[in-house]
């Protein structure tokens, strides 16, 4: 399949799913969502999608190569193009979540004769992008090998001695100098209490002899990106920390076993937890299990036993990752993550055990 027809099938789904919405048009701005659809990188840019025409409407920065490249028709974003192309629309959809107030009122502005309403369900874009195709579950593996290799190359650095902020900084460096788009986020590197802390940012503590080192990170590649979490005990391991570390990583097994089609979020939250509490450490949990990935490093959904994507069933071709953490205040903490895709039968994980 190419491209422009990928992204014509894309776009055809979504117009599927905008027959049970009600509306004849959906609007749609957020700039993930346009390249999803177009494969176009726009930090500005309006969509429309109707059951029999679709148009995108850019500004003069990116109007060339949109012309050129995008898989829809494409005009000059101006109020006067958007009112004329709306101008027998009745209904108009758009992602609540997504729009602002200003945002709001701009649209009523070129939408004068169509009811504008937010989506009962807020993001169409997001529930088609919650199941990968082949092509992006290639692209995730790429990304994640990549990130692999920045992890392994960081490990080898790791001395005492040395600070958290020069392994962020050489992770950095080796990973843009080797071909990543960017990072996923912040490095997280963290040295002995502070991996305590679950979003810790990397300063200048360094790392002392029987020291504990937590490493989470990912890179974006082809647009995709990969996330990751190992921790490394340098010289004698503390008791205390060994006993977590043993713990967590026997309740990400149990929530990767898990890990099949027709299985709701929440059960995978639950056999992690069960885990956890049979050695008295399920109150130093402290976030969810795990979240989609994809164009965006937390993407729609997150698992827990608890909220509302709960009841979500893992369906084949779904990417999570799943990274249960226990952390001890003052101590140290532990946290193992893993990313996947859902197959017909069980997952495929995208890292090495290590």
């Amino acid at each position: 399949m190419t491209q422009s027809k990928l992204y014509l099938e894309r776009i055809k789904r979504l117009q599927t799913a905008l027959k049970k919405e009600g509306v004849d048009t959906l609007f749609v701005e957020a700039s993930v969502d346009l390249f999803y659809l177009t494969g176009l990188k726009l930090s500005r840019g309006h969509l429309f999608v109707q059951q029999k025409r679709v148009h995108l409407f850019v500004d003069g920065r990116y109007f060339e190569v949109a012309s050129k490249k995008s898989p829809v028709p494409v005009q000059p974003l101006t109020k006067e193009n958007e009112h004329a192309f709306l101008s027998g629309s009745k209904k108009l959809g758009f992602d609540g979540d997504q729009l602002t107030y200003t945002g709001y009122t701009l649209l009523r502005k070129v939408c004068t004769k169509a009811k504008v309403k937010s989506l009962s369900k807020p993001d169409l874009v997001k529930d088609l992008r919650l199941i990968k195709d082949k092509g992006e579950i290639a692209k995730m593996k790429k990304s994640a090998a990549f990130g692999f290799r920045g992890y392994q190359y960081i490990r080898r650095k790791l001395k005492v001695g040395i600070s958290e902020i020069e392994l962020a900084r050489a992770l950095e460096i080796y990973c843009l100098k080797n071909g990543a788009e960017k990072m996923s986020f912040e490095p997280i590197i963290a040295f002995g209490k502070n991996t305590a802390l679950p979003h810790h940012h990397p300063g200048k503590t360094r790392l002392k002899e029987n020291d504990i080192a937590l490493f989470d990170l990912g890179v974006v590649l082809d647009g995709y990106a990969s996330d990751m979490t190992r921790v490394d005990f340098v010289g004698k391991v503390n008791p205390t920390l060994r006993k977590l570390y043993d713990v967590n990583r026997a309740a990400q097994k149990v929530a990767l076993a898990k890990c099949r089609p027709g299985v709701p979020l929440k059960e995978l939250d639950i056999a992690a937890r069960r885990v956890m509490a049979s050695a008295d450490l399920e109150n130093l949990f402290v976030h969810t299990l795990g979240h989609g990935i994809g164009l965006e490093v937390h993407e729609h959904f997150r698992i827990s036993k608890e909220g509302p994507d709960r009841n979500i069933k893992l369906e084949e071709g779904m990417v999570l990752t799943i990274e249960p953490g226990l952390y001890l205040p003052g101590k140290g903490g532990v946290r193992y993550e893993d990313t996947i895709s859902i197959t017909a039968k069980g997952y495929t994980n995208f890292y090495p055990e290590s």
